[in-house]
């Protein structure tokens, strides 16, 4: 594209005049600067005196042709060295067809014959007003195209000019974003070479489109298309951004939001181990280049059992990740048992699919589960151990087509986290009402371990009791019995220690009640990060016997390791697996909600059943950190479960 400019030889035009006869220079001199008053008029006697004063500023040159030494043409030769686009004039009373030629042939821009002095003078004007119109507008559309240029070719954006459906101009950016040469894109109809087919019926409009590179990669972009005239003619000039990043970024966010969604209802929806890895196994396979995606299990000897399996399972069974013995997972390569041995993300590609040819020979330790792999169209095999809270739960292992992405290789440890997090929770909510639990009695020291602290402050004759433990985010909320410390002592000692936040403290025949809240490291929550379920908590000079209960799958080695890593001292003194009869209270128990069962309990542990009442509703609403409708909700439903089971269930079992 480009511009005009006003500019005229209205501004002052410097002219070099150049003639070996002085009286002919003096009279033309003379004369033109009557016909020209605007111009700067310079005189030279010879060739050389002409290219000494040959200066910048010297607009044009008007040279006679007969001199001695040399000729005007050559000192036009010699001129256009210097300047090569500066208008030449030859002035010479020898005119002749042959000698105009010449001239022109030779560079000059114009050619006059000398006549009058008066007629010479006026043509020498007008001719030379012309050519220097003409320099100044050619120079200046130079510039204008120049700049032009620099800008087209350092945007970002791929910029062309466009003529009957074919570019005449296209910029670096345009060639990087197609990966076509400037030729490839000006030669033909660039919205057949570029566009993607589905998008050139619409490529008219200033909108959202695709385009396809010379590698045939989809990007996204932006076009926008501007109708000009160029040089007098009809034309387009169109810019299209790249979009391509911004986009992935967004259906990014997209997936990230919906599996957040998907694992929230997860988490909310399913209570059951089994119910908890289906369903991520299904949320993971839902993609369509996931071939099969599993969760296998810790068992108690150390070993990896199938806990869920969503897919074409035929590859775990060829390349015997199911009923792989101990030996096998010991040796083997394959993702899913390599991660579970060492403890860290695998991530495999697969040779040999679709007919590729594999380096691996028939022998190597590879060799088995590729071949599986392949024969299944597998090409990629990320694997990620589970672990929460210091325990191993097992192995997540997605099978898929397509090649490694880090992003997705970073989503599924994501989705690992909360799916070890998610085992935990489903292990203790099991421990809850399970027939069979290993009960672990611990001794845990540390004087700035919360309720530890609280005990340590009161006194060697105080015994504090944990009835009931709250998680509250970064802290939790006990609600104890303290015996040997009077309820003042209580009340001092609440408010007084770092870290603890106090709230009700009552007496009742000599016994102290009271609730608080601790911050990190929490006894209550480092049990159940790692797994277990607090039974009792008594804590006395100095020390927390604590005892809880694990799922009878859970070896007490690694759960006792991970308190460990939390506390100054943690010592193990008993250990028993414990068969626990079925009665009601288990019943009830697998059927409240979390809510439910905590609304219930803090309710009796603070005495909202007791007549008189020692808390009202908004009371213990506060206490759990609910609203009175809340927990009014919450604990209406949990009485209405708890008659049910108790009236209803009788009924059904007789």
């Amino acid at each position: 594209m480009t511009e005009t400019t006003d500019e005229t030889s209205s501004d002052p035009v410097t002219v070099l005049l150049v003639d070996d006869n002085r009286d002919w220079l003096a009279l033309v001199l003379q004369r033109l600067r009557e016909e020209a008053p605007d111009f700067d008029v310079r005189e030279a006697n010879s060739p050389e005196g002409a290219l000494d004063r040959l200066t910048d500023d010297v607009e044009c040159v008007v040279s006679d042709y007969y001199m001695p030494g040399r000729t005007g043409i050559e000192l036009l030769s010699e001129v256009r060295e210097h300047r090569p686009d500066i208008p030449f004039l030859l002035f010479t009373g020898a005119g002749n067809e042959g000698l105009a030629s010449s001239a022109l042939s030779a560079g000059a821009n114009d050619y006059i014959v000398k006549t009058s002095v008066g007629d010479s003078a006026a043509a020498l004007a007008t001719r030379v007003r012309t050519a220097v119109d003409k320099h100044r507008t050619e120079r200046a559309l130079a510039e204008s195209e120049a700049r032009y240029r620099t800008l087209v070719e350092n945007v970002r954006d791929a910029i062309f000019v466009a003529r009957d459906g074919g570019a005449v101009l296209v910029n670096e950016a345009a060639t990087t974003l197609t990966g076509y040469d400037r030729a490839a894109l000006t030669d033909g109809d660039i919205v057949e070479t570029v566009v993607h087919p589905d998008d050139r019926a619409r490529v008219r409009d200033a909108l959202d489109i695709r385009i396809r590179d010379r590698a045939g990669e989809t990007r996204h972009c932006i076009l926008d298309i501007d109708y000009v005239v160029d040089d007098g003619l009809p034309g387009s000039i169109g810019v299209l951004r790249d979009i391509t990043a911004q986009v992935h970024h967004q259906r990014r966010l997209e997936r990230e939001r919906d599996t957040k969604e998907a694992i929230r209802e997860i988490l909310v929806r399913q209570s059951s181990r089994v119910e908890v890895a289906e369903s991520f196994c299904r949320y993971i396979g839902s993609d369509p280049d996931a071939v099969v995606a599993w969760v296998g299990e810790r068992t108690a000897g150390g070993g990896l059992d199938p806990l869920a399996v969503v897919g074409d399972e035929s590859y775990l069974r060829t390349a015997g990740v199911l009923d792989a013995d101990a030996a096998a997972r010991r040796d083997s390569t394959e993702p899913s048992l390599t991660a579970f041995r060492e403890g860290t993300t695998v991530v495999r590609g697969v040779e040999g699919v679709d007919g590729r040819e594999s380096d691996a020979p028939a022998t190597a330790p590879d060799a088995g589960w590729t071949a599986a792999a392949g024969a299944d169209g597998i090409e990629t095999a990320v694997a990620v151990p589970l672990r929460y809270g210091g325990v191993d739960y097992g192995v997540l292992g997605v099978y898929h087509r397509g090649a490694d992405d880090d992003r997705e290789r970073r989503r599924l440890e994501e989705l690992a986290e909360t799916l070890g997090y998610a085992l935990s929770t489903a292990e203790s909510r099991e421990a809850l009402v399970a027939d069979e639990v290993v009960r672990v009695s611990l001794r845990v020291r540390d004087a700035d371990a919360g309720i530890l602290a609280v005990v340590d402050a009161l006194g060697r004759d105080a015994e504090l009791v944990v009835h009931t433990v709250l998680p509250r985010g970064d802290s939790e909320r006990y609600f104890v019995t303290v015996r040997g410390a009077s309820e003042a002592a209580v009340t001092d000692v609440l408010s007084s220690l770092d870290g603890v936040t106090a709230g009700a403290v009552t007496a009742d025949g000599g016994v102290v009640g009271a609730q608080f809240d601790t911050a990190a490291p929490s006894l209550g929550t480092a049990v159940a990060d790692a797994g277990g379920v607090l039974h009792r908590v008594v804590v006395a000079a100095g020390e927390a016997t604590v005892v809880v209960d694990l799922p009878r799958r859970r070896p007490a080695g690694p759960f006792v390791e991970a308190l460990a890593a939390v506390f100054d001292s943690v010592t193990m003194t008993a250990r028993s697996h414990r068969t626990v009869e079925s009665d009601i209270g288990a019943s009830v128990l697998a059927g409240l909600t979390d809510r439910q069962r905590e609304s219930l309990e803090v309710a009796y542990r603070t005495g909202y059943f007791e007549r008189p009442k020692r808390r009202s509703a908004a009371e213990v609403a506060e206490a759990i950190g609910v609203s009175r409708s809340t927990f009014t909700q919450h604990l209406r439903a949990a009485q209405r479960k708890v008659f049910a089971e108790l009236f209803d269930g009788e009924r059904g079992g007789r």
